[in-house]
């Protein structure tokens, strides 16, 4: 890399340090009625993300740790009625873990507040600067090897963006 681009890289990384740290205030209200530990919220973030029931070892693997681990993880998100343990019926000897209605409540609630502010500080943006970030993140994420969504129509005309801003 040049001086240029590990400067720009620098920059980027301080703005994105700058935004959590401000940000953090209005931490989401449904994380704090979750109120479990770091790596029981890991291990419902994995299960949501993946859609589907995950047995232990997709877990521990997702998740870094030993079997043993997940299964204390497991445990504890079962106990609050977050997740629960089923057979597999492809396998007996394997338990899949499912998130509860209240786990996918609560996390399509989190994600919804989050979607909510994304949306009110993107709103506050000028229209070049909104299609220089997506151009950015497009970007960043074709290099982490992410699928890239296509633009939406709004994207495209910039009429969406004007009356979004009109609402405010």
């Amino acid at each position: 890399m040049t001086e240029i681009s590990d400067g720009l890289c620098t920059d980027i990384q301080a703005a994105i340090g700058s935004l959590v740290v401000q940000q953090r205030s209005g931490l989401s209200h449904e994380v704090m009625l979750l109120d479990v530990p770091i790596g029981q919220m890991k291990a419902l973030f994995i299960l949501w993300t993946a859609g589907k029931p995950q047995t232990m070892g997709q877990l521990a693997q997702a998740l870094g740790v030993s079997l043993g681990s997940v299964t204390g993880l497991i445990d504890g998100l079962v106990q609050r009625g977050l997740v629960r343990r089923d057979e597999d019926l492809a396998d007996r000897r394997q338990k899949l873990a499912r998130l509860t209605a209240t786990a996918e409540t609560r996390l399509r609630r989190m994600e919804h507040e989050r979607s909510v502010i994304a949306t009110r500080l993107l709103r506050c943006m000028q229209l070049d600067d909104l299609r220089a970030l997506r151009q950015g993140l497009v970007a960043l994420a074709a290099a982490a090897g992410a699928a890239v969504p296509a633009k939406s129509a709004g994207a495209r005309s910039g009429s969406h963006h004007r009356s979004l801003v009109k609402e405010l």
